[in-house]
């Protein structure tokens, strides 16, 4: 059965809702949404958002987007570097530093291919659902230690959460809470309007080949956006247990005792 994953929209914060909305939208530009039956609901999603975009930013000129482009600029050549890193480690007569290098480079191709031409908000979700894929999935754990390419990752990484920082840095939230509050509602209207459609085309269409690609799509964005609530949940737990101090038994930290 066809599902899309759900964003943890009532956890995210301002800037991360508008990011994970402007990333989906991404992802339906994709496809041929007039094709799919879906033109009318995309256009009242991006409608919704460029609502709260304009309230939300500072400016949409180009005075924002110079302060961020040579950021952008540096974490796109790190990737760069880090395939050519990968390529070269590719083509070592080392079996084991070959099929580690294969490995990581299918994981860059079906994570980066193309993202040169995605926007701000979808680059920084990607790269960031790529880190933390190698960072967390053992296989590629050990591909990353077994041809050293920790110093592209970290880099990668600091650049990439570096541009997140300047981005929402670049926003103000002056807006009212309620008035927040209000223009994401609509948002998530437009967006479960917009799924609803998406999932009940693709139960009857004949062709799902389309809609299958679109709702995989679909899911990898929405789960790179929940990472970060994730990160925050799994912060906190760790928080409560470290300050968290045991009663001992008596005597057990008497040094006589055994």
């Amino acid at each position: 059965m066809l599902t899309i994953s759900k964003p943890a929209l009532s956890r995210f914060r301002t800037g991360e809702h508008l990011q994970c909305m402007t990333t989906i939208l991404d992802v339906y530009k994709v496809f041929d949404v007039k094709s799919l039956g879906l033109e009318i609901r995309v256009n009242e999603l991006e409608q919704k958002i460029t609502i709260m975009k304009d309230a939300f930013m500072v400016s949409k000129s180009d005075s924002v987007s110079f302060e961020l482009r040579p950021v952008d600029e540096e974490r796109i050549s790190l990737l760069k570097g880090l395939k050519r890193f990968l390529q070269s480690e590719y083509y070592r007569p080392d079996v084991q530093k070959k099929k580690h290098a294969a490995l990581l480079l299918k994981s860059y191709g079906r994570f980066c291919d193309g993202i040169d031409k995605f926007s701000f908000q979808h680059k920084t979700a990607v790269i960031t659902k790529l880190i933390d894929a190698w960072a967390e999935e053992a296989e590629f754990v050990e591909a990353v230690n077994a041809i050293g390419a920790h110093s592209w990752v970290k880099e990668l990484a600091d650049t990439n959460e570096s541009f997140y920082a300047l981005y929402f840095s670049k926003a103000k939230s002056k807006l009212p809470v309620l008035q927040s509050n209000i223009m994401k509602a609509d948002i998530k209207d437009a967006f479960d309007e917009l799924i609803s459609d998406t999932l009940a085309f693709a139960r009857v269409f004949p062709d799902k080949t389309e809609y299958n690609k679109l709702i995989k799509e679909l899911n990898g964005v929405i789960e790179a956006n929940n990472q970060p609530v994730v990160n925050r949940r799994n912060r906190r737990r760790k928080e409560t247990v470290s300050s968290f101090t045991p009663t001992l038994p008596a005597g057990v930290l008497d040094l006589n005792s055994y």
